[in-house]
């Protein structure tokens, strides 16, 4: 008996797959895996698919390096606000805030809305695209804006 309950144990240890049920699952599951410091080009692409997964399998190495770098985010919160979905599509708007910067408290409070399409894979649902629909920063500092347009922290 005491076997059998250790094969047991091991064999769904090792046959659960992260594999999304939910198009909110797969939201939270890239979400999760984005803030990860051990990101690699493999899993995004397991995770993505069509648009999004073509623009990361074509991403040059060093604008690759610079979308993976997310060491000095914190602290981040996800809501859905609103599922539109059909059969093998979802449309979810969403909200994510973090806290980004060097210092601690961090210097930057950071709340995006996006619309995240989501696509049913075989089994799974896995990101299509993702677009913002708005950005807000709370700065604990001040900002300069260069006529470029490119916001530095002073």
């Amino acid at each position: 008996m005491q076997k059998f309950f250790c094969v047991f144990v091991l064999l769904s240890v090792f046959s659960c797959t992260k594999k999304s049920t939910t198009p909110e699952g797969a939201l939270r599951n890239f979400i999760d895996y984005r803030f990860d410091t051990s990101q690699s080009r493999e899993k995004l692409i397991e995770l993505t698919t069509g648009a999004l997964q073509e623009k990361i399998e074509t991403m040059e190495e060093e604008d690759f390096k610079k979308f993976l770098d997310v060491k000095d985010l914190k602290s981040r919160k996800l809501t859905v606000l609103v599922k539109n979905c059909e059969e093998a599509s979802c449309f979810l708007t969403y909200v994510l805030r973090y806290s980004q910067g060097k210092e601690n408290p961090k210097e930057f409070g950071v709340e995006v809305k996006k619309i995240a399409k989501i696509e049913k894979v075989e089994k799974s649902w896995k990101l299509a695209e993702i677009s913002n629909v708005k950005t807000y920063i709370d700065s604990k500092k001040s900002l300069d804006v260069s006529d470029k347009g490119e916001v530095q922290a002073p």
